[in-house]
């Protein structure tokens, strides 16, 4: 539950973000068309955030096409790991394999370095 609480509300500040800030505007206004899932492992939590020209849109839950996906082992990592908006940590579960990228890893990158335009 937690996770996805945390998913939703990244959600609503990088919507926040995409009429407040204008360098996230400008980051994200070249983009078309791209779907980037943050989800567990098992696929029973999730969140798709979806970029199109500027304008962001979201869905939960786990089963829907993407680009690129964020794949946390469980909820308790992937929760545990986004809300301490840590590198470290995030590379520290990438190597021990409690998390995992699927699709196109530079769209990945790019909807991280868009989350640190935010935060």
């Amino acid at each position: 539950m937690r996770f996805s609480m945390l998913l939703y509300i990244l959600y609503r500040v990088l919507k926040w973000a995409t009429k407040h800030n204008e360098a996230y505007r400008n980051y994200i206004g070249s983009i078309h068309e791209v779907k980037i899932m943050i989800k567990t492992a098992d696929g029973k939590r999730g969140r798709l955030f979806i970029f199109d020209g500027g304008a962001l849109r979201s869905r939960a839950g786990a089963k829907q096409s993407y680009d690129a996906a964020i794949v946390w082992s469980d909820a308790k990592t992937g929760f545990r790991v986004m809300a301490s908006q840590s590198d470290s940590e995030q590379f520290n579960a990438a190597a021990a394999g409690r998390m995992k990228l699927d699709g196109m890893a530079f769209f990945a990158q790019w909807f991280n370095d868009g989350v640190k335009l935010v935060m």
